[in-house]
């Protein structure tokens, strides 16, 4: 394997693999590596994180197929959104994804609050913390 070190290209001719990536710190199988117009993060011996030629960013895949993909592979597979109100723990805030049980779009405020819907910067749809939903409403009173 060549390595080539100059002013111009900087370093080149190291590709690396997951498992002994081309940069890496004192863990030898943790760090970046470079494949066919993508670079992998791996951790673990293991990548976790590529972006493709097309800017695809997959977490959990190789092979992003927008924008951003993310795969949970058999576990779920959620964003997980906190902030400085709701915390940072596994049981704060709120999520969005996949439960490996079934293949359902699931929503979930972790929280005592509610969910909105907005279009056009309106909100147009709540569900309270007690589960009553709202039409056109802040402030629902029933079930459906």
């Amino acid at each position: 394997m060549a390595l080539n070190i100059n002013g111009t290209t900087g370093i080149s001719g190291v590709d690396g693999s997951a498992s002994a990536p081309a940069l890496q710190g004192t863990d030898s199988n943790t760090g970046i590596n470079f494949g066919s117009d993508t670079v992998n993060i791996n951790t673990g011996g293991t990548t976790r994180a590529t972006v493709n030629s097309a800017g695809n960013l997959g977490l959990g895949t190789t092979s992003p197929q927008n924008l951003f993909h993310s795969d949970g592979g058999g576990g779920n597979t959620f964003l997980h959104l906190t902030n400085s109100t709701t915390g940072a723990n596994s049981g704060d805030g709120s999520r969005i994804g996949i439960a490996s049980s079934d293949s359902g779009l699931r929503i979930q405020n972790q929280e005592n609050s509610y969910i909105r819907l907005e279009t056009n910067g309106s909100e147009r749809v709540r569900i309270d913390s007690s589960g009553k939903v709202g039409i056109g409403t802040t402030n629902p009173d029933r079930f459906f």
